[in-house]
């Protein structure tokens, strides 16, 4: 394990040397707030500007459609997620990462009551990627790691991973489909 640890960590530090665009994501990362990283092109203002949308909503938010998400970039694909947190607040966005984690733990509780092993990593696999995918991207817009550019599952305008999204919805339900009746009984996934 901590052989993969080392070989995470030297490859980012290598790819952060090598390739010019990693390298401004981690600038944009570290020092967003610097002017020089600010104003360049492919810069931190994407950035600052979704964390100031973010702290701008506060606690409970501005309200449904009171916000000013189009200050910015791209707020209906990347930055969804600091448009919805400047109209429904801290309180709303956890209340979003609330579904999200019970769409992923359902999901797992479909994996692990599976009949066979593929299912059961199937299921498991679909789960994860889901939560990796929030852990991404909204990681990235409240700067807790670099950003990537995916989309937010089920809440971003990306036509092909919108349905990439609904075809694990749609994988998770044929693995309930398939499970044996007894594990239905007491609709505990239903």
């Amino acid at each position: 394990m901590i052989l993969g640890l080392l070989l995470i960590v030297g490859g980012a530090v290598a790819a952060s040397q090598l390739l010019p665009y990693v390298h401004d994501r981690f600038a944009n990362w570290l020092t967003p707030f610097s002017q020089n990283v600010y104003d360049a092109q492919g810069g931190s203002f994407q950035l600052v500007q979704g964390l100031f949308g973010l702290a701008h909503g506060g606690l409970i938010g501005t309200g449904l459609g009171q916000g000013q998400p189009w200050i910015t970039p791209a707020p209906q694909s990347d930055y969804i997620i600091a448009s919805l947190g400047e109209e429904l607040g801290l309180a709303g966005l956890f209340a979003l990462f609330a579904l999200y984690l019970v769409f992923v733990a359902r999901g797992l509780r479909i994996g692990f009551a599976g009949q066979d092993d593929f299912g059961k990593l199937l299921a498991v696999g679909l789960s994860f990627t889901v939560a990796l995918q929030c852990f991404i991207v909204i990681g990235g817009v409240t700067r807790v790691i670099p950003l990537t550019g995916l989309t937010t599952p089920f809440l971003a305008a990306g036509g092909s991973s919108l349905v990439a999204n609904w075809i694990i919805v749609a994988l998770l339900l044929a693995a309930v489909r398939h499970r044996p009746q007894s594990t239905l009984a007491g609709g505990e996934l239903t």
